[in-house]
């Protein structure tokens, strides 16, 4: 059974590297676009289609306000750490970080932004997530599905750095409160904040490219995710 399920973990894997990689070739942006769901939506079937198309079963999630504090307060400790700890690997590098940032993408609109983020919660979270904790434990879930996460992001300027450690925390915020409809505001709220913040950062990158402002603010992101952890684990215990 095991066996089998990461087989499927790898055909999965497969579907959207080889899928991705095909889109990213497409040069019309709404044909790249929805080709991108589209691939996303076959991988999702080659999941739930061991159980007869069924979404797999999760515990039914008891919503609670306060589980908005800690989403926010784990989306703010993202954004500092998946943002800067590329900035802080280039500059021990030596590389001009400069070079690549220019390469963003800027020509994104808000109903592709709003989309994807669905779409990959939908299918990162609600299906491979849940289907992984289903059958190897929250752990396992959270770190599998982060990197299953990371390696569809190889061909996009997101980096598999940040979508590893962006993946995780979703991963997180989805499992621990069973509820999709909190990941997909982190999602976007993450999406959203780096998408209107990019043009600053690359305008203020000379000042910004500091250790004494990269590393404190990374701590303090780690700090922040660190804090999510203990607001949902408490929540999640009650």
């Amino acid at each position: 059974m095991t066996k089998n399920f990461y087989l499927n973990l790898l055909l999965f894997t497969t579907i959207l590297l080889v899928g991705f990689y095909f889109t990213s070739e497409i040069q019309q942006f709404w044909l790249a676009h929805l080709s991108h769901l589209g691939i996303m939506l076959l991988a999702g079937l080659s999941i739930i289609g061991i159980d007869k198309g069924k979404l797999p079963k999760k515990e039914i999630s008891a919503f609670k306000a306060n589980q908005i504090v800690g989403v926010v307060i784990g989306v703010l400790g993202l954004i500092s750490v998946s943002n800067l700890i590329p900035v802080l690997a280039t500059k021990l590098a030596g590389i001009e970080l400069s070079r690549f940032i220019k390469s963003a993408d800027f020509n994104r609109i808000l109903l592709t932004v709003i989309s994807i983020s669905i779409f990959e919660e939908v299918l990162f979270r609600r299906i491979l997530a849940q289907k992984i904790n289903n059958v190897l434990g929250i752990n396992k879930a959270i770190w599998i599905s982060a990197l299953i996460f990371a390696i569809a992001h190889v061909y996009t300027d997101t980096g598999m750095l940040s979508a590893f450690v962006a993946g995780a925390v979703f991963a997180f915020i989805y499992l621990k409160t069973s509820n999709i409809y909190l990941s997909i505001i982190a999602h976007l709220l993450y999406n959203l904040t780096t998408y209107f913040l990019t043009p600053i950062f690359m305008e203020n990158i000379d000042e910004i490219n500091k250790y004494s402002i990269t590393v404190p603010a990374i701590l303090i992101g780690l700090g922040l995710i660190f804090g999510m952890i203990k607001i949902l684990n408490k929540k999640a215990s009650r």
